[in-house]
């Protein structure tokens, strides 16, 4: 059965688009969610799944590429075998190079052990000031803190942000959410998305807003973006599927994931360049650079800059432990983002400096007890809706 029109839960949020085929798992997630019925379409013969013909001499080229991004993990796993073929798959539709670009960024001289602990001191006791972000956040947080507050008042902290309201309208009215009817006040908004979801969007809206100014000679921003928007999208249809509360939450944690190289990117671009120098074909992953030009990785920066801005500890606990799910306090949860970012890469969405796709966790991907099948019908959804969130967070209608 393919669906004919695309199914959404009580409070309008997507769980299957239009065109995909409904599979048992769905019936699942459909009464899960409480959706009594759908509407189908009769498929005569054909793959629904199967898009545009690609040559197979194409799927071959890719597939011979794609072999050393994947080096860190055994294909034969059933997991990491689904997310190689849909990543042959979605670079053979369209003209990607599998392998990043070089890094321009000027290379200085790598820092002994003890000058790497001296940096994180730095780092650690550097102000860095959030424009807008702490007082607004933190004004937030302490609203929706309030049993007293209404929606109307959470609205109006938002909304001291003409720049945040409009951006998180424009998010809320995507077909991301899929709600019936436009939502055209932050008040609506948090009236019917909730008051922590809200939260979490205008956290991850407003943190990136921050590195915009990374100068492209560093690194390009936007791939940076682009790769950072694929992990949060993935993170909330894997967590929507998995019936994980919280999915907003989980989009901001993918979205922020790599928020510890931006610090890099923006205050120590000679030490960066080192990083990519080092990380290339049959030499070491980026994530390993890292400790071995700072003395520390990317994500020791997350946790240094979530304590000082004082963020949720959950949400701090997914982009922290992304890189190693078992170490967090709700490790279904940073699988999610360790998942999806694995995910990302694979399919060359963006870039965030990394080369070679991260080693699947198999011991956290039994945790979240997802088949390899539902990523067949996750991946494509995600790159349904990434295009329109792309759009929209740089600056489109």
């Amino acid at each position: 059965m393919i669906l004919a029109a695309d199914v959404t839960d009580t409070n309008g949020r997507l769980l299957l688009s239009r065109g995909q085929p409904i599979a048992s798992k769905h019936l699942n997630i459909f009464k899960m969610w409480g959706v009594p019925e759908v509407q189908i379409q009769h498929a005569e013969g054909g793959d629904p799944e199967a898009g545009p013909t690609v040559d197979p001499e194409a799927l071959r080229r890719v597939a011979q590429a794609l072999q050393p991004v994947f080096a860190d993990n055994d294909l034969a796993h059933p997991a990491v075998a689904e997310i190689f073929r849909q990543a042959v798959i979605h670079r053979s539709r369209r003209p990607v190079d599998p392998k990043p670009d070089r890094w321009a960024a000027p290379a200085g001289e790598a820092p002994s052990p003890a000058a790497g602990r001296d940096l994180r001191k730095k780092i650690r006791n550097r102000d860095i000031k959030l424009p807008e972000v702490p007082s607004l956040i933190f004004t937030l947080n302490d609203t929706i803190a309030d049993p007293f507050s209404s929606a109307d008042d959470i609205a109006q902290v938002i909304s001291k942000s003409p720049g945040l309201s409009a951006l998180l309208l424009r998010i809320v009215n995507s077909a991301f959410y899929g709600f019936p009817s436009r939502i055209d006040s932050v008040t609506r908004a948090v009236t019917i998305i909730g008051s922590k979801e809200v939260s979490a969007l205008a956290v991850g809206i407003t943190t990136m807003e921050i590195f915009k100014d990374i100068p492209k000679a560093v690194f390009d921003m936007q791939a940076f973006t682009h790769h950072s928007l694929a992990c949060g999208v993935l993170a909330r249809i894997l967590a929507a599927g998995g019936n994980i509360r919280n999915t907003e939450q989980l989009f901001v944690s993918g979205l922020l994931h790599d928020i510890g190289r931006m610090v890099i990117f923006k205050y120590f671009p000679g030490q960066a360049g080192l990083m990519m120098s080092g990380a290339s074909p049959g030499k070491s992953s980026l994530y390993d650079m890292e400790k071995a030009v700072l003395g520390f990785r990317h994500t020791d920066l997350a946790a240094d800059l979530f304590e000082k801005w004082k963020f949720p500890v959950a949400l701090s606990q997914n982009v922290v432990c992304h890189h190693r799910p078992l170490a967090a306090q709700d490790p279904a949860k940073a699988a999610i983002i360790h998942l999806s970012d694995i995910i990302a890469h694979s399919l060359g969405e963006g870039k965030s400096g990394e080369w070679r796709v991260p080693a699947l966790d198999t011991t956290a991907w039994d945790k979240l007890r997802i088949s390899p099948q539902t990523l067949s019908t996750i991946i494509p959804q995600a790159l349904h809706h990434l295009g329109f969130l792309m759009t929209i967070f740089n600056g489109g209608d």
